[in-house]
């Protein structure tokens, strides 16, 4: 199998602390002894002290998270994670209490691109890792020395999604294809990303395509929903959606059924392969999905972390390819899901 199982043993959320910046918390490693909503460890004999900063928690970030748990488990590192939430400030406050309390390295998701700057400057010399949100091109000379990045090629994922399209309609023998196009935030540069680089490989490929719409959903499964409800109301005619995440493809999936219109008559892409994404291209609603490994980027996260606070070089040992643009930014691979392979992706 592909995925793995997501099942939390309780001595692993034991090792968590889980504090909203701007409090802290406090204990003997036993949940016990922590205030309402929150549990704390101490670093309880580990070899690593780690922070781990987590932003809005989507259904593929609490993935994210739940195995940044597990693999901190599995690598002697006593982690604690800080939840700040959409709020670049509070992602900021995160960095600057994990560097205050001595921690050897922090681990960040950021909540907009445009943070790396801050971030950088909040963590001084304390090791840093970007993990899944990385800085824009224009900003990857932040990465080197006590800074890396890990993420998965966000330009492979709609290079994916591109050519399952572009197949489909070569077959069909149609040329002009209007599209409905379903973004997250585009202050994030991987969605820019997965939004422009389907529609390139698509062009590149002979294909005249043609806006019928534009939802911005936030990578959220309900705003999907009600954008897609929105747009199906103005009666405009489309032949497929793209979508950036499961996610909001799956949101998209159930506007057009609540409108007496069969998902499995057009072709809907989306990225991560969630189980519910997994789920609906084994029942045929949902054509493909780009599997993005939460686990995969976790563990990377986790020994790049390990690394940094030992003093090797950033990648060694966690399986990753570097980036062509810059030595300090690795990938996890996306791998391409359709009915043909689903199988080898469910739980």
């Amino acid at each position: 199998m592909k995925k793995y199982s997501k099942v939390l043993a309780a001595g692993m959320i034991a090792m968590m602390c889980l504090t909203a910046c701007g409090g802290s918390a406090s204990g003997s490693g036993s949940a016990n002894n922590t205030s309402a909503g929150t549990s704390a460890t101490t670093k309880d004999n580990s070899a690593y002290d780690v922070c781990y900063v987590s932003t809005v928690e989507d259904e593929w970030l609490t993935d994210l998270l739940n195995d940044m748990s597990v693999s901190a488990k599995n690598n002697d590192v006593a982690l604690e994670v800080k939840h700040a939430g959409n709020d670049s400030s509070k992602v900021i406050q995160c960095i600057e209490q994990a560097k205050a309390e001595g921690k050897q390295a922090t681990i960040v998701n950021v909540a907009y691109s445009s943070d790396v700057t801050a971030c950088v400057e909040a963590a001084g010399d304390m090791n840093l890792v970007f993990v899944n949100r990385l800085p824009e091109p224009d900003d990857y000379n932040l990465l080197g020395g006590n800074v890396a990045g890990v993420a998965s090629d966000e330009r492979l994922a709609g290079t994916f999604q591109g050519e399952f399209l572009a197949d489909y309609f070569k077959e069909k023998g149609q040329t002009d294809v209007r599209y409905l196009l379903i973004q997250g935030p585009l202050d994030l540069s991987h969605s820019v990303i997965r939004s422009e680089k389907p529609l390139e490989v698509l062009k590149d490929a002979g294909l005249n395509m043609i806006e019928a719409g534009t939802i911005s959903a936030d990578y959220d499964r309900a705003k999907a929903q009600k954008g897609v409800e929105s747009f199906l109301a103005t009666g405009t005619e489309f032949d497929c959606i793209i979508s950036n995440n499961d996610a909001m493809a799956l949101g998209a999936i159930k506007a057009l059924e609540n409108n007496g219109i069969d998902p499995s008559s057009l072709p809907i892409v989306g990225i991560d392969a969630t189980a519910d994404a997994v789920e609906a291209i084994q029942n045929g609603t949902l054509s493909m999905s780009v599997f993005q490994s939460a686990e995969g980027q976790a563990e990377a996260a986790i020994l790049i972390a390990k690394n940094l606070i030992d003093g090797k070089p950033a990648g060694e040992g966690t399986g990753c390819t570097v980036s062509d643009e810059c030595e300090s930014l690795f990938y996890v691979p996306f791998e391409k899901v359709t009915p043909e392979n689903v199988q080898d992706y469910a739980k």
